[in-house]
């Protein structure tokens, strides 16, 4: 039987904790079916997947918060953790005997290589296992009802494009003072300028200064000391 294309959740047989997309894994998680506090429960898009059948027959799993595909990190093998990329990896998806569960498959590595789940803790990494006659390595896949995952698409889209405002906004403030910044950065080097040429003027105007009363010193040395009646060459040894 296969698989209509559209946004599924995909939800372990064995551990009922669902596929999950957190930080570049695929992992097992669960969360609340009853909240204890009443409250509007947003749909956790990083659980929803939109299954695609490609033209060849096999599936394409895209997670709807981050829109990577599931994918394996190198060359599949046993053990391999799962993850999600920007590049698209197909997959198998067959109906077992037992109707309503699923396993997810790859042959590229000339074996049937299952979707699985090791343990029931929070955040386990799915992986690939080499048996799929076991509940642990086999799904079941619920149809999410397209109307609700719109609507919380739509909202994460609006608060999106409010963050995006504000971080605009931002954006533009820091420009503005960078702008001042920059403005009050020319007038300071500009005073440092005119501060730098008066000090250069002044240290000029006083070697120039002191220069020319040296030179009238040593001009009139001789006059001032015959005013002070003091021959000019008094106190000079001729012998």
């Amino acid at each position: 039987m296969s698989i209509d294309p559209g946004a599924y959740e995909i939800r372990n047989v064995m551990y009922q904790n669902y596929a999950n997309q957190y930080e570049g894994k695929v992992v097992g998680y669960a969360d609340h079916d009853v909240p204890s506090i009443p409250r509007d429960v947003d749909v956790d898009l990083t659980a929803i997947w939109s299954i695609s059948r490609l033209n060849n027959g096999k599936y394409t799993l895209r997670n709807i918060d981050s829109n990577d595909y599931a994918a394996s990190r190198t060359f599949p093998s046993i053990e391999e953790n799962i993850i999600v990329t920007p590049a698209l990896q197909q997959w198998d998806i067959k109906e077992t005997a037992i109707k309503g569960r699923y396993v997810i498959y790859t042959t590229a590595a000339d074996i049937e290589l299952f979707w699985g789940l090791t343990n029931g803790w929070l955040f386990t990494e799915i992986s690939l296992r080499d048996i799929p006659n076991t509940p642990s390595n086999q799904w079941q896949l619920t149809k999410f009802d397209s109307w609700r995952l719109l609507g919380q698409v739509r909202k994460k889209l609006a608060e999106l494009r409010h963050v995006n405002s504000r971080l605009s906004e931002d954006y533009q403030k820091l420009r503005d003072d960078y702008s001042k910044l920059q403005d009050e950065h020319t007038k300071l080097q500009d005073e440092h300028t005119k501060l730098s040429n008066t000090a250069e003027r002044r240290d000029g105007d006083a070697v120039e200064a002191v220069q020319k009363g040296g030179a009238r010193n040593l001009k009139a040395g001789p006059n001032s000391r015959r005013r002070e009646g003091v021959p000019p060459f008094a106190g000079r040894d001729w012998t």
